[in-house]
């Protein structure tokens, strides 16, 4: 996956449009979009909920194990946000 984000950045990086979000955020965001994008067709809106719900439960996962994890507001922000952009491809494309 972070080879995927490294190829994106730097075809971005080649249109002079510099990416600054750093690699975990763009990897929730991508995380989100996906499972959005699965469960759009079979669910509708409620896919962005599920992503939601998703995000809260492994940033409350990684609170609960902080000694290997970093709990983060922004990464449930990313993965929701990817989520939501998720949902708009499919509802558009559908």
């Amino acid at each position: 996956m972070e080879a995927l984000i490294a190829k994106v950045n730097a075809f971005l990086a080649k249109l002079y449009i510099p990416c600054k979000v750093p690699a975990d955020k763009q990897m929730h965001f991508i995380g989100g979009l996906v499972i959005a994008a699965l469960l759009t067709p079979f669910i509708g809106a409620y896919s962005i909920v599920v992503v939601a719900i998703i995000a809260l439960l492994k940033e409350i996962y990684d609170y609960l194990h902080k000694d290997i994890h970093t709990p983060d507001f922004w990464d449930w922000v990313a993965t929701v946000l990817g989520g939501l952009v998720g949902f708009v491809i499919v509802a558009l494309l559908g």
